[in-house]
């Protein structure tokens, strides 16, 4: 197998006309390489990614029956928009979607598969990081939603979720 720097030699050493050609076939290589390079070269598609992780995150079918989320596919989701470098704002939003489609889950039907809980936790945990990354008058607007938030889901279950809140915002939520 080649190294980068060969194949970045090779392509260069095409002419204008077979770049062009290259690029091309590049581009329809497959979904998943147009969506990187529309996002990477033209900043375009970080709110196809936002519907991506909604629709992955929904827990019942358009008829209104239980569906359970596909951690790998949410997984999937947010692996593609960090490669191709979404802006802090749109993954933290979509880590909010990942957040709450979890916690509907576990409240619409009383509990769910154990890995949802910690899913719930890490989306979370993501969540409150980017926020503090941001760092702007947004994120303590949200900081003050994610408090009633939670205290609207309060049970036992969510009591590391809780200190997990508290210990980041520095919120007490009792």
């Amino acid at each position: 197998m080649a190294t980068l720097r060969e194949i970045k030699k090779a392509f260069f050493a095409l002419s204008q006309k077979e770049q062009e050609a290259m690029i091309k076939e590049i581009y329809g290589f497959s979904k998943d390489v147009k969506e990187f390079l529309n996002m990477r070269l033209l900043g375009d598609g970080e709110e196809q990614y936002i519907q991506q992780i909604s629709k992955a995150t929904e827990s019942q079918t358009p008829k209104g029956y239980p569906k359970e989320i596909s951690v790998r596919e949410v997984n999937a989701i947010l692996s593609k928009a960090k490669k191709s470098k979404v802006s802090d704002k749109t993954l933290c939003e979509m880590e909010w979607i990942a957040f709450d489609g979890y916690m509907t889950y576990l409240d619409d039907y009383g509990g769910g598969p154990e890995i949802y809980e910690d899913k719930v936790y890490d989306h979370l945990n993501n969540h409150l990081q980017l926020l503090s990354k941001i760092g702007n008058e947004e994120e303590q607007k949200k900081i003050g939603e994610i408090a009633k938030y939670l205290r609207k889901h309060r049970n036992m279950y969510y009591d590391h979720i809780w200190e997990l809140f508290e210990d980041m915002t520095g919120v007490d939520m009792f």
